[in-house]
């Protein structure tokens, strides 16, 4: 009976983590760490096997851990590296006003003095003859007027 109740309770606290997650790959080292001890206490909710034949169990939770941590270090790199290459956009549009460009938009070429820059979800535009243009739009730089 008291496998069953804990069955029961670490079959509710998987649920109760995959519920608070609008999306599943979204999921904390707490998060993780509730999964697996979850899983520990009772191996048979997670496909574990109830005889105890399986002896190599706590290094597949060892390698599951790292693989985890592993991962959110990842994530968290690539965060960095995006905002480092936002900034970095932002400093070059910076550095571009006054500057005059040739653009490529729908119609060709474009040519003008970049007049400002504004920001459209963190990445920079510039604005050249009172159009809009993304960075990758500049075709060639000339020198300050």
């Amino acid at each position: 009976m008291p496998s069953e109740i804990n069955a029961l309770n670490n079959a509710r606290t998987i649920a109760d983590v995959q519920r608070q997650k609008s999306d599943p790959s979204d999921i904390s080292m707490d998060d993780f760490l509730k999964i697996l001890s979850a899983s520990m206490s009772n191996p048979t909710v997670m496909g574990g096997d109830s005889g105890g034949s399986g002896g190599n169990a706590g290094t597949d939770y060892i390698g599951q851990f790292i693989q985890f941590t592993s991962l959110q270090q990842m994530k968290e790199i690539g965060d960095a590296m995006s905002t480092s290459l936002q900034m970095n956009q932002q400093q070059q549009a910076f550095d571009m006003i006054g500057r005059t460009v040739t653009v490529e938009d729908q119609e060709g070429q474009a040519s003008g003095k970049v007049e400002k820059v504004k920001f459209v979800n963190g990445y920079a535009t510039i604005v050249v003859s009172g159009k809009e243009y993304y960075m990758s739009a500049i075709q060639e730089v000339g020198e300050r007027e």
